[in-house]
């Protein structure tokens, strides 16, 4: 079976050829760098982590570039309201690049928790303003933007002309029209509600200001992506993704700026990442449903089990987070951890089962990314070892090797000094349960948990993962 993908473009799987042999381009986007990650904005940077690991596994060399938004990203769709930076940093009383520069590390320290791999280049928006101006300077002399007052807004109704805009969303122009008026307070500086800011004549109290040939001002939310997509992966490359929020207004305005400038429409493949609902509702922080990494991390879930329930779904469909959720993803890691212990160089178990689950994980995978199916062939595997009592190293090898395409880590992290402490440790405790002293067994096992070990017990005796 040959990979296939859902391109939002064309609303059909297609089959994935990219632009040059063996290599991959692509670009995701990024975090609004002003607050934690949640368990929402998380499921996109895990998807696109797991689409690299597949494509690698596959035998391609990717570059994965994803920005990080430090200025323009306005409270209002509309390019009105504040800049979601400046106002989370008055609430704090910090400077916005004070902000900045703590969330990027948080966010940072959040990805690794999940096992996200640190993409190839990771470019700021607000280090490359002067590429912004250039771009808009293109786009003005195409035919594609207009100024007022120190503004440069992109003229939408120009731009379709020459160019299909409305295609990623399904709409007209009439249609989105229609929308805009309905959805954003009256901008009489636009000609048309639908076009948007390229460049926004700050207020004298905005803080995050350049000086640019129309005003001092700063970029518009769109033209970042644009910009440093085409800088570092060229005009034209394999894939574009994010969430299903950015399907309109932003991927159609981003790749109507790309096509205005430079007359490519960036890329070939456009991907988008359902929502996450968390308990049954959309996350809020008015509900109070609201939850970020830290917090689950603090509540006792690994970065593993997280990243295995985000993969226990498709990331086209909607799903319903919960801790009921998570504790069956914890119990299914340690199912995947227990069979990866019982494989074994001196046995034939269950050899050929390798190469089938091997088969059927990667049909899922070549099925536009099916994490959901994939995950469920290495469970079966996983069972049928558990129930035998061992296996070849072969099965081990698959176990390990699939569930790292996932993200999923099985081995523990830990040094041969630290697993020879965590076995003593362990006879220890089987010898307090054997004196039925439960009081020093549960000490000794919730010391180990809290060192990142999972303890289970079995007819064999204490055993962590």
């Amino acid at each position: 079976m040959t990979f296939k993908l859902y391109n939002t473009l064309s609303r059909e799987k297609e089959d994935f050829k990219p632009i040059d042999d063996g290599k991959v381009k692509m670009y995701s986007c990024g975090q609004t760098i002003y607050d934690d990650l949640h368990i929402g904005n998380s499921r996109a940077y895990v998807v696109w982590d797991t689409l690299r690991r597949y494509l690698e596994y596959k035998g391609f060399t990717v570059r994965h570039v994803q920005n990080i938004t430090d200025v323009g990203h306005l409270t209002d769709d509309g390019d009105q309201g504040e800049d979601k930076v400046e106002q989370r940093a008055k609430e704090l009383n910090m400077e916005p690049m004070e902000l900045v520069e703590s969330q990027i590390e948080r966010y940072f320290e959040d990805t690794k928790a999940l096992n996200v791999e640190r993409h190839d280049i990771v470019p700021r928006a607000t280090g490359h303003i002067n590429e912004m101006i250039h771009y808009v300077k293109k786009i003005i002399e195409n035919g594609y933007g207009y100024e007022v007052d120190g503004s440069i807004y992109f003229d939408v109704e120009a731009f379709a002309e020459d160019y299909p805009y409305g295609e990623m969303a399904n709409k007209n122009l009439e249609q989105l029209k229609e929308e805009a008026e309905a959805r954003v307070e009256h901008d009489e500086k636009k000609r048309n509600q639908f076009d948007f800011a390229l460049w926004i004549n700050a207020d004298e109290d905005h803080l995050m200001k350049w000086e640019s040939p129309w005003s001092e001002g700063y970029p518009g939310w769109h033209i970042e992506c644009s910009v440093m997509s085409q800088k570092y992966l060229g005009d034209e490359f394999d894939i574009h993704a994010g969430g299903k929020d950015h399907i309109f207004p932003h991927h159609p305005n981003e790749r109507a700026q790309a096509f205005a400038a430079s007359g490519a429409g960036q890329a070939h493949y456009w991907l988008h990442n359902e929502f996450i609902q968390w308990e049954g509702e959309k996350m809020s922080k008015s509900k109070g449903n609201f939850v970020t990494i830290r917090e689950l991390i603090e509540e006792g879930f690994s970065g593993n089990v997280i990243r295995l329930y985000i993969n226990s779904a498709h990331y086209r469909s909607e799903t319903n987070f919960s801790r009921e959720g998570l504790n069956k993803a914890e119990k299914e890691l340690n199912k995947l951890r227990k069979a990866l212990k019982l494989a074994d160089e001196d046995s034939d178990t269950l050899k050929d089962e390798a190469n089938h689950t091997r088969e059927k994980f990667e049909e899922a995978m070549d099925d536009d990314l099916n994490t959901a199916k994939a995950k469920q062939a290495l469970l079966s595997l996983a069972g049928k070892v558990n129930s035998q009592g061992s296996a070849s190293e072969d099965v081990g090898h698959t176990l390990d090797e699939l569930s790292k395409v996932l993200g999923v880590y099985l081995r523990a992290d830990v040094s041969k000094r630290e697993a020879s402490m965590a076995d003593l440790l362990l006879d220890f405790r089987d010898e307090a349960r054997e004196n039925e002293d439960y009081q020093t067994s549960d000490f000794i096992r919730d010391q180990l948990e809290q060192l990142g070990f999972e303890i289970e017990d079995s007819n064999r005796g204490s055993e962590w993962f």
